[in-house]
């Protein structure tokens, strides 16, 4: 089962966060739990973004202060990227989760040039990202804020089905 690692840098009450939001994103990933690993996390206050995930690391930064339900779907986010870069099989569900979204199947995963800085407008487009907001509505059953990225209902059954290894929509 992976773990979280919380380094000595997160308060109290954001521990307590970040272990009861690990708990709800492996029990709604419990069938692919075999398929990525450990997590650490860090909290920052100087971060141009909410969150950033560094996959040579397998580590998140999150921007603090802010509150439990930004921080929460922050981590969410962050941690689906942490499953799109372990997990291989995360790679099958691309082509039903582009169609879902109403996507060209041959539209790029992540963006051509591979940045990851970019405004909101051209964030919320990249399929990558629309991936990792889906997830956040998916494990919480609910967005609690706006975002740019497009979440679509059947973009939720292809991501919950696929973390329940159930047949693709």
């Amino acid at each position: 089962m992976p773990k979280v690692f919380i380094d000595d840098s997160v308060a109290s009450d954001f521990r307590v966060l970040i272990r009861k939001t690990w708990w709800h994103f492996l029990e709604f990933f419990r069938a692919r739990t075999d398929c990525f690993g450990d997590i650490h996390i860090t909290a920052v206050r100087a971060l141009e973004d909410r969150a950033r995930y560094d996959p040579a690391r397998a580590a998140v930064m999150v921007r603090v202060p802010e509150r439990g339900s930004v921080l929460q779907a922050a981590l969410i986010h962050e941690w689906a990227h942490h499953i799109e870069f372990q997990c291989d099989e995360q790679a099958a569900l691309r082509a039903a989760f582009l169609a879902a979204q109403g996507l060209p199947l041959n539209t790029a995963w992540y963006r051509e040039d591979g940045t990851t800085a970019m405004p909101s407008y051209v964030w919320g487009r990249v399929p990558s990202e629309q991936y990792a907001e889906t997830v956040v509505a998916a494990v919480l059953r609910d967005r609690n804020f706006w975002t740019p990225a497009r979440i679509s209902a059947e973009g939720v059954r292809v991501i919950t089905a696929w973390a329940n290894k159930a047949p693709l929509p």
